[in-house]
């Protein structure tokens, strides 16, 4: 029994003791309800008080239910209000952050009635085209007909993928004309509307103001078409001197392809432009954020291979807090081999590869100026004229040639050599030369001037033809014989026209001379 009253719910339970309680008073008056009487365990009037109780009990029970519902009712009711008022408030906001928006220059709205054909342009879309907010504007065609040209089928084809449904959403950068001609750079992006019948009812876009992204991109592309064609090799690096872009320029003037040039540092960049300047060249761009400078690359027998001017400079970008590192390559091999070329002609002589009058005039200057102590050498070859008179000019030439690998070869390596004149030559080299006594530097000297004398008096061979000169030395020294560059040549040239006195083929020092010899008037030369 209390298993079935758990199992009703209250409302059937009381309809069901009214029930009851109607057939127990109808019962004595009921022959058909006297078997049921003499059922029940309790009198009839028993069994009716027990009925009411439970029915009051029942009907306590039931008012108190209601009451507690009631009051969770109205909180609930409470609870709701409160979340719509929440809700309210965030749409407020919401719509108030849209109505801001779309107030903007720079951002346009419009929307198109698909099904009646009509389009709504707000008031900042019209502005956008330098159009006055009045202006009438109701259909697809007036945005259609300002779109350029070039734009307009990429524009239709992304309207033709919404409508077939490919697509629900719109978005597409295109140019639109302005009022006064011009084309701005515009972004849409919009979504479609459906209504209940699953028809496509509206088009809502909003249109942004891309010109300025457009132009800015344009002028990146622009710099990267710059320097991806620019003659200059260009090298870009980051905070780690890892390279990570360089230009066609740059790959082809040091022969690597541009995947290998990406796997290298800034450091060893700068070693396939000159092996030892990497390592000065990054401390003085750590410490003052640039460098430039000329780089020299030798072959392996010392020749120019590659000369390049080099800027190498530390960027900072504010926005992104990034540091990078780039480097511009110029060539200038040929600039350097001309320059040689060109000093060569100024200070080489052209006929034994010697250097010249000039470059000898400068090289002793510089070397008095810095008061180091030299020996000059002054050397003047015997019989030399009747060889261009007899043999011609070229024989004459090629002689001199082979005559000055002889006089460089018996040389100190830090000697210079020259060519002064048709058949006159100086040489000269620090003093002392290897030993540090005088005694044993005079030796030398007196052993190089044998050599070279011995040497030249030895018969040449030139084409065809087997000739012999000789030459006549003379010594000077700085400081000891002269405190300039033309006394010192006079004193050497005084030496020399003595021993050509004493018979040809030797060699005088200045400091040997007597005074009677000094006397005598040398010849000018």
């Amino acid at each position: 029994m209390q298993t079935l009253l758990r199992a009703l719910p209250d409302r059937t339970l009381i309809l069901s003791i009214w029930g009851v309680l109607l057939i127990l008073s109808l019962a004595p008056t009921m022959p058909a309800l006297q078997p049921l009487i003499h059922w029940l365990p309790l009198t009839l009037s028993q069994a009716i008080w027990v009925l009411l109780a439970l029915l009051l009990l029942m009907m306590f029970k039931q008012t108190r239910q209601n009451k507690l519902l009631q009051t969770q009712l109205i909180e609930q009711q409470a609870n709701h209000q409160s979340q719509i008022k929440q809700l309210k408030r965030q749409h407020d906001c919401e719509d108030n952050t849209f109505k801001t928006l779309m107030q903007s220059d720079q951002i346009a709205y419009w929307e198109w009635d698909v099904k009646h054909n009509k389009a709504r342009f707000s008031p900042q879309w019209k502005n956008l085209l330098g159009l006055p907010s009045d202006t009438n504007l109701n259909n697809l065609h007036d945005l259609q007909n300002r779109i350029h040209p070039k734009d307009q089928q990429a524009v239709q084809q992304r309207l033709l993928k919404m409508l077939s449904g490919e697509q629900r959403h719109f978005e597409c950068t295109h140019r639109v004309r302005h009022e006064d001609g011009h084309y701005l750079w515009v972004h849409d992006k919009g979504q479609i509307f459906y209504n209940a019948s699953g028809e496509i009812e509206k088009l809502s876009s909003i249109r942004l103001d891309v010109s300025e992204q457009k132009w800015i991109e344009a002028e990146l592309e622009l710099d990267a078409t710059i320097i991806e064609h620019s003659s200059e090799g260009i090298a870009i690096a980051d905070e780690q001197f890892k390279i990570i872009r360089c230009n066609l320029a740059l790959s082809r003037v040091l022969g690597i392809e541009r995947e290998h040039i990406h796997q290298e540092t800034l450091p060893g960049l700068l070693r396939k432009l000159q092996p030892e300047a990497a390592e000065r060249l990054i401390k003085d761009l750590k410490q003052h954020g640039s460098w430039r400078g000329e780089l020299s690359l030798l072959d392996e027998a010392g020749n120019l291979k590659l000369a390049s001017m080099v800027t190498v400079s530390k960027l900072f970008h504010e926005t992104t807090q990034q540091t990078h590192y780039s480097l511009v390559q110029s060539d200038i091999t040929d600039l350097k081999r001309t320059q040689k070329a060109l000093d060569d002609l100024a200070n080489i002589d052209s006929v034994t590869g010697l250097a010249n009058r000039n470059k000898l005039y400068q090289s002793l200057e510089n070397v008095i100026q810095e008061r180091h102590p030299i020996t000059l050498l002054f050397l003047d070859l015997d019989n030399f004229k009747p060889v261009n008179d007899t043999l011609g000019h070229d024989i004459g030439d090629q002689l001199l040639n082979a005559i000055g690998k002889v006089i460089q070869q018996e040389l100190p390596e830090n000697a210079l050599a020259a060519r002064v004149g048709g058949d006159e030559f100086v040489a000269f080299y620090p003093t002392p030369y290897l030993p540090t006594n005088e005694d044993a530097s005079t030796q030398n000297l007196e052993l190089i001037a044998q050599n070279i004398t011995q040497k030249l008096s030895e018969p040449f061979k030139i084409q065809n033809h087997t000739i012999q000169v000789g030459s006549s030395i003379g010594i000077a020294r700085f400081p000891e014989d002269a405190d300039n560059r033309k006394t010192l040549l006079k004193a050497a040239d005084t030496a020399m026209y003595e021993a050509k006195r004493n018979g040809k083929g030797h060699y005088r020092e200045f400091c040997q001379l007597s005074q009677a010899e000094l006397k005598l008037e040398t010849p000018h030369r």
